[in-house]
């Protein structure tokens, strides 16, 4: 297996696809949310590898989620998932330091390319 991940968007098509493709390459797919504090909550519950979310959800956006898991374990692995042009939010994003920042949209083998790398990293 190459871990773990709980996946949060808004966009319900979107964590479709991402679960299909993530379960085909052996990641375990621990569960789904639709805003930051679903992120936080499953984050808690299930302490997976990776955590993949989206910045903007209504109620409780990806900034939430990223600030309060960051909170938790400051450790963890989010990788952002944003189509956001705002700088002041890219500068948000990037004051919480998630592992990493995707532009949307991505190509999915990237992702699974990343993941695996965290997981896995190259020794030095």
């Amino acid at each position: 297996m190459n871990g773990s991940v709980i996946l949060i968007d808004d966009d319900e098509d979107i964590l479709e696809l991402l679960s299909e493709y993530l379960l085909l390459e052996d990641f375990n797919i621990m569960g789904t949310g639709t805003d930051g504090l679903q992120a936080v909550n499953l984050y808690t519950k299930l302490k997976p590898d990776f955590v993949l979310m989206d910045i903007a959800m209504p109620n409780y956006d990806g900034l939430y989620g990223l600030e309060h898991i960051k909170k938790i374990d400051s450790n963890a692995s989010v990788i952002v998932l944003t189509g956001n042009s705002d700088k002041s939010i890219t500068q948000k994003i990037m004051q919480l330091k998630p592992t990493m920042v995707l532009e949307k949209p991505y190509p999915v083998e990237k992702l699974v390319s990343l993941l695996k790398s965290i997981k896995n990293p190259i020794p030095s």
